[in-house]
């Protein structure tokens, strides 16, 4: 029986966020079917090809203060509104640059009219999320249930408009291709439903946005302790969107932009499926985090085997949804996407290969998280870009998107365990990874 307060308020928290999750991928993994279906590998491939460029500048929305902003709001909850205030206008400064920068670099590039209007009008939503710090102030009160009855309002009106559109273009009474700009403006549309909701639920906990205030102390001290964890979000964002950008960029001049195109929606299709999982070791990661870290206090055997017991419970859930998936990825595609996305069912079978990479280094989070390796998670995530822009530069042109697959694989390799041999601290966590997939039947319940 959970008997304290604190813990209560964790566990209903928690029970919200997971909820969310479930419910999200439900919901965007039934509209990015439809969708799919509706448009087209080229229109869908535009789409995607669109969204992953403005993912590109993703981490100047967010400019890396969010879990110290969190943090700050539970040590000194006196500063709300100045600790907000300054955050938020912190924030909209990313956007802005954002938005610049995507624009100026899709005029650079000499994209045609229509997929600069795409990535204006995407780059804008994230106008938007100054006022997601609200988000922030509730999880540090651990009553993210405010904030997630937002998210699925949003969440259900992203859906309702989607499948709305879809509908338009089955019935005839829109093309496809007109179809695109609309569901650009759907990302600017829940950024909206967003802040509206964020305001009503602030004001509704005794609080109003025009009491925060901006303070050059406190930006000084955000940015100060931020510009880390915006460098390594901005190396992350790249490395999860570089794939799409450079896969089109790379095959126009080989094959054509329209078969360019094609190829992306295809490779977005298998990338969806995958990343569908990808919450499933994120929620035992969170799930286990508390009893690692407190081992981590009791003794440092107790610590080691609960991370070794992690990583084998990593390997299992790796080998129990990837060999499935390898073996019946092309069916699935097919039935879930129809014939014309059949090709996605070979690269997702490929993908299967990247859950391993996933599942652990999901697990190693706990290992950075409790020795504070937070500079050598820096270091890592810039050498998997490196190396996966790289090696795309190699491979696309002869292996197309399998090149583009293969590239991240091999970083994610390099950056998740080879690099824990050239440090002291890290040979011993890289030591249990190995344990851990060598015996992971072992598995057990830790003293």
């Amino acid at each position: 029986m959970i008997r304290s307060e604190g813990s209560r308020k964790v566990l209903h928290s928690v029970s919200w966020l997971f909820v969310e999750r479930l419910v999200r991928l439900a919901l965007v993994l039934l509209t990015g079917v439809l969708v799919a279906r509706a448009l087209g590998d080229v229109l869908f491939g535009q789409l995607n090809y669109a969204v992953g460029f403005v993912g590109l500048f993703f981490a100047l929305g967010a400019m890396g203060i969010d879990d110290i902003l969190v943090r700050d709001l539970v040590r000194r909850p006196q500063d709300r509104d100045v600790l907000l205030g300054t955050a938020a206008f912190i924030k909209l400064g990313g956007a802005v640059m954002l938005v610049l920068l995507a624009v100026a670099g899709s005029l650079l590039k000499g994209m045609d009219h229509l997929l600069v209007m795409l990535i204006a009008i995407i780059a804008c939503a994230e106008l938007q999320r100054p006022f997601g710090v609200v988000e922030h102030f509730f999880m540090a009160q651990v009553k993210a249930g405010a904030a997630v009855a937002v998210q699925l309002a949003q969440l259900l009106m992203s859906t309702l408009a989607k499948l709305f559109l879809v509908w338009l273009i089955h019935t005839g009474r829109m093309e496809p291709a007109d179809a695109l700009i609309w569901l650009a403006w759907i990302y600017v549309a829940e950024g909206v439903v967003n802040t509206i909701g964020y305001l009503l639920i602030y004001r509704r906990a005794g609080g109003h946005w025009k009491q925060w205030k901006v303070s050059r102390s406190m930006a000084g001290h955000l940015l100060n302790e931020s510009w880390p964890m915006l460098i390594y979000g901005m190396a992350l964002f790249i490395q999860a969107r570089i794939d799409q950008v450079m896969i089109k960029d790379m095959l126009t001049s080989r094959v054509g932009e329209k078969e360019a195109f094609a190829e992306v929606g295809q490779y977005s299709v298998a990338l969806r499926m995958i990343e569908a999982l990808g919450f499933i070791p994120v929620i035992v990661q969170k799930t286990l985090a508390p009893a690692v870290t407190k081992a981590k206090a009791v003794s440092h055997a107790l610590y080691t085997d609960r991370l070794l017991n992690q990583y084998r419970l990593m390997f299992a859930l790796f080998l129990i949804t990837a060999i499935p998936l390898y073996f019946l990825a092309k069916p699935i595609i097919v039935l879930l996407f129809g014939n014309e996305f059949a090709p996605a069912g070979a690269l997702l079978s490929l993908f299967a290969i990247r859950l391993f990479f996933t599942n652990m280094g999901t697990g190693k989070s706990s290992f950075i998280t409790n020795e504070s390796l937070f500079r050598y998670s820096l270091f890592t995530a810039f050498v998997g870009v490196v190396l996966n822009v790289s090696i795309n530069w190699m491979l696309i042109p002869e292996l197309r998107s399998i090149g583009a697959i293969w590239a991240t694989i091999i970083s994610f390799f390099v950056s998740i365990f080879a690099l824990d041999l050239l440090f002291p601290r890290t040979r011993e966590n890289l030591r249990l990874m190995v344990t851990g997939i060598f015996t992971f039947w072992r598995f057990h319940r830790a003293a």
